[in-house]
C-alpha cells in the first residue's frame, strides 16, 4: 500500500511539473502548417458467429440463437487524398475527397423462428456516397469553430420494406411474408443512359470551448483542466436525389387466413411464393446519416500527457426502419509530446459496441496512423471476435 500511495503521489504532484514545458510547446512536435494525407478504414460484424466458432474442427450452429435475430453490418470509407493548411492553429482550411460505404442486414428473430408476430420488420439496406469537402477552422475569441461544407453524391442507395406476420385465432392461421427492396442508383442498372442522380449539399459543424480556462478553474486546482466540444455531422442544406431504381419484390404465404382441414388449399397458401424484378424511374430525395455528439476533454494531471474523453449524443440514420439511435462512449488518450499518441476507446456508436485502439507515430515530416477495433451489436460479443475493424492513414508535410 505504501508503494501504491507513493506512485499516486508522484503521478499527481510531480508529473505536472515534469511536463510543464510540454504544454508550453518547448518539447512538443509542432503541428504541420501544410499537410497532405490519405486514409482508409473498413469494418464487419455479426451477432451470430464469433471467432472461436471458426477456429475449431467442427462448427456448431446453435439455432436457438436465431430467436434473437441476426444482424450483419459492414462499413468502409476511404479518402485517397486530402490537403490541410494550418496557420499557427489560429485558422486553416483544406480540401478532401472521400467515399463512404454502408451495408446493413437485420433479420427479425420472430421471423426466423416462425414465432407469432404482426407486421414484424427487418432491415436490408446499403448506400455508397462520394464526397468533396472543404474543411475550415477559425477562432472567435476563445471559441474554436470548425465548418466543413460538402458536396455529396449518392452512387447506390438501397432501402427495403420487409414485413412478417404469423398469427392464429378462431378465424384461422395467417402467414404472410412480404418484401420490397428498392435499389436506387446514380444511373440505370438496366440500360446505362448516363448519370441521372443529382448531388446534395450538407455540412459538418464543430465547436470547442476551454471552459475551465475561461472560468479560471485550472489556476485554482490543476486537476480541473477540461474543455467542451460539440460535433454535428451531415447537417442537410440541399438533399441529393436519385431516380433510376431496380425493385425486387415478392411474398411468401397469403394475406388471408386459412384453417387446416377445412381448407383444401391451405398448404398451397402456405407455400405460395412470388417474386418479381422491375426497373423504373421515381425521384427520391436522399439525406446522409445525421449525428450529434457532445464531448469533454479532461486532463486530470493538468497536462496533455493523459486525457479522458467522455462522449454522448444521438444519430438519425434513414437506412434503418427505426432511424433514431443513441451514441455514447469513453476514450483515454496518451500523448507523448505529439510524437506518439495512443487512444483506447469503448462505446456504442452506429448501433455497435466498439472497443478500439488507435496509434499515431508523428515525425513532423510524416505521420503514420494505425487502428483496430473489436465490435458487435452485443457488448459481451464485442470481446469475442464476432466483428472487427481496421484503419490506416498517412500524413506528409511540414
Amino acid at each position: 500500500m505504501k508503494k501504491l500511495a507513493l506512485f499516486l503521489f508522484i503521478c499527481l504532484f510531480f508529473l505536472p511539473r515534469i511536463y510543464a514545458d510540454n504544454d508550453k510547446g518547448k518539447l512538443r512536435i509542432k503541428d504541420r502548417t501544410v499537410e497532405f494525407g490519405l486514409n482508409a478504414k473498413a469494418g464487419f460484424t455479426n451477432d451470430f458467429l464469433s471467432a472461436k466458432d471458426f477456429f475449431q474442427k467442427t462448427i456448431v450452429l446453435d439455432l436457438d440463437k436465431i430467436k434473437n435475430g441476426i444482424s450483419i453490418n459492414f462499413d468502409a470509407n476511404a479518402s485517397p487524398l486530402y490537403f490541410n493548411y494550418n496557420n499557427k492553429n489560429n485558422w486553416g482550411f483544406g480540401l478532401s475527397i472521400k467515399t463512404d460505404i454502408y451495408g446493413i442486414l437485420g433479420l427479425s428473430g420472430k421471423m426466423l423462428s416462425f414465432s407469432e408476430a404482426v407486421d414484424e420488420k427487418s432491415d436490408i439496406s446499403a448506400a455508397v456516397f462520394t464526397e468533396a469537402g472543404i474543411p475550415v477552422f477559425f477562432h472567435l475569441h476563445k471559441l474554436k469553430i470548425k465548418i466543413k461544407p460538402a458536396l455529396y453524391y449518392p452512387v447506390i442507395y438501397a432501402v427495403s420494406d420487409i414485413s412478417y406476420t404469423y398469427s392464429t385465432d378462431n378465424k384461422g392461421t395467417l402467414l404472410n411474408f412480404t418484401y420490397d427492396i428498392n435499389v436506387y442508383s446514380a444511373y440505370s442498372l438496366e440500360n446505362y443512359n448516363g448519370i441521372t442522380a443529382s448531388p446534395g449539399v450538407d455540412f459538418q459543424l464543430g465547436v470547442e470551448y476551454p471552459l475551465s480556462n475561461a472560468l479560471g478553474l485550472k489556476d485554482k486546482f490543476f486537476m480541473l483542466d477540461f474543455d467542451l466540444g460539440l460535433d454535428i455531422v451531415n447537417i442537410p442544406l440541399l438533399p441529393s436525389s436519385v431516380q433510376d431504381y431496380m425493385k425486387i419484390s415478392g411474398n411468401i404465404g397469403s394475406d388471408k387466413p386459412f384453417i387446416f382441414g377445412d381448407d383444401d388449399s391451405a398448404m398451397e397458401k402456405i407455400f405460395t411464393f412470388s417474386s418479381d424484378t422491375t426497373y423504373g424511374v421515381n425521384k427520391r430525395k436522399v439525406l446522409r446519416p445525421f449525428k450529434m455528439i457532445a464531448r469533454s476533454n479532461w486532463r486530470p494531471f493538468g497536462i496533455q500527457l493523459f486525457t479522458v474523453i467522455p462522449e454522448a449524443g444521438f444519430a438519425l440514420n434513414p437506412l434503418y426502419s427505426k432511424p433514431f439511435s443513441m451514441e455514447a462512449g469513453l476514450k483515454t488518450r496518451l500523448d507523448i509530446s505529439n510524437f506518439f499518441i495512443a487512444t483506447f476507446g469503448m462505446g456504442f456508436y452506429d448501433r455497435l459496441w466498439r472497443n478500439s485502439l488507435d496509434l499515431a507515430l508523428n515525425l513532423k515530416a510524416f505521420e503514420i496512423d494505425l487502428g483496430v477495433d473489436l465490435r458487435s451489436q452485443s457488448y459481451l460479443k464485442s470481446w469475442t471476435g464476432s466483428g472487427f475493424g481496421v484503419n490506416a492513414g498517412f500524413k506528409f508535410g511540414w
